[in-house]
């Protein structure tokens, strides 16, 4: 009896044993595509600009914060203009002294010279009494320039927006000393904002001025924006081998954050009625792809034409069809082999 225990068992062993493989298999479909390379940028505002004062002081009022809305003309901040008040007090008050002056030696020339003509004095008097009027008259005229200006200069203590936007930053608060190298506001325009990306250089040759895509935010409500490219940067960066993209929404520009991250979804190309298979099902991607297939419960390698693509399915050019079973797990099995079959539970 034990003999015979232990023979059955031995046969049933062997019959175990002899059973073919189990593999895994993915089915080939017929579907639309659209190969989508997925990249994050940040909104750029379409204009940008920074406001430096023209003269050096101290900050006495900032009449924006960020985010605050701009027109052009609005005033941003002031200056102390004291000193500058105090000059031009000072020279309009020698303004009205030498006017004084002109008015008197105007007086005097005109006595001087009816003094001439009757004879009274040298004529010699009356020339020198209108050199000394006009050279009075040379320095109102020089004084009244210098007011001018002054009062000219004194509109530079008062910075003024020079565009309809926003602020973007505002670096500077009040008290603090500034000269004309130091910013005080960065300004960006509300309307017309675009978005900026880098691509990869192994993507260069996909993309195209016009290309659509579709823009979302990182954060709060997902809602998608159409967009497409509006230029492709001719230079490629030494440290990150990409290359700057900026693209333009469609329609009107949302107001979004200059400098928000957003999801670019740029879509490459579409392909109606594409034959596609899971990509853990092929190998030598990049070299020369294959799958196995599944046929008369045996395996066959099959050599593909693809277009390798960063995505869970990929579009087969040639090589198989939707009638054809296709094995998960290629490099594990090699054909000639004789297999058993499931439906694989995991793929794509």
């Amino acid at each position: 009896m034990v003999v015979a225990v232990v023979g059955g068992l031995y046969l049933g062993y062997r019959r175990f044993a002899a059973r073919p493989p189990l593999v895994e298999v993915t089915d080939v479909r017929t579907e639309d595509v659209a190969r989508v390379l997925a990249v994050t940028g940040r909104i750029k505002p379409r204009l940008s600009t920074i406001v430096k004062p023209l003269v050096s002081g101290t900050i006495l009022t900032l009449t924006r914060a960020e985010g605050a809305a701009v027109r052009r003309g609005d005033t941003l901040a002031t200056l102390d203009a004291q000193t500058s008040r105090a000059a031009i007090e000072q020279a309009s008050a020698q303004l009205r002294a030498r006017r004084a002056d002109v008015e008197q030696q105007t007086r005097d020339h005109e006595r001087t010279r009816r003094l001439v003509d009757a004879g009274a004095v040298a004529p010699r008097e009356a020339e020198v009494s209108k050199s000394t009027l006009d050279a009075a008259r040379e320095s109102v005229r020089q004084l009244e320039a210098l007011v001018r200006e002054s009062q000219s200069r004194l509109r530079d203590f008062t910075l003024v927006s020079p565009i309809d936007g926003y602020v973007l930053a505002r670096p500077i608060d009040p008290g603090q000393n500034v000269s004309s190298a130091s910013v005080v506001y960065e300004l960006a325009t509300a309307a017309g904002a675009g978005i900026e990306v880098e691509i990869d250089e192994q993507f260069l040759s996909e993309l195209r001025v016009g290309l659509e895509a579709t823009v979302a935010p990182l954060t709060g409500a997902r809602r998608e924006y159409a967009a497409r490219i509006a230029s492709i940067g001719r230079r490629v960066s030494e440290t990150s081998g990409a290359v700057p993209v900026q693209l333009e929404f469609v329609g009107e520009a949302p107001r979004l954050p200059a400098g928000l991250s957003v999801d670019v979804n740029l879509i490459i190309a579409r392909h109606n009625a594409a034959t596609t298979v899971s990509r853990e099902a092929v190998a030598g991607l990049g070299a020369d792809p294959y799958v196995i297939l599944v046929r008369n419960d045996t395996l066959v390698r099959q050599p593909l034409r693809v277009i390798d693509w960063p995505s869970p399915r990929i579009v087969v050019l040639s090589g198989i069809q939707v009638s054809d079973r296709v094995v998960m797990t290629p490099r594990l099995v090699r054909a000639g082999m004789a297999v058993r079959t499931k439906p694989a539970t995991n793929a794509f």
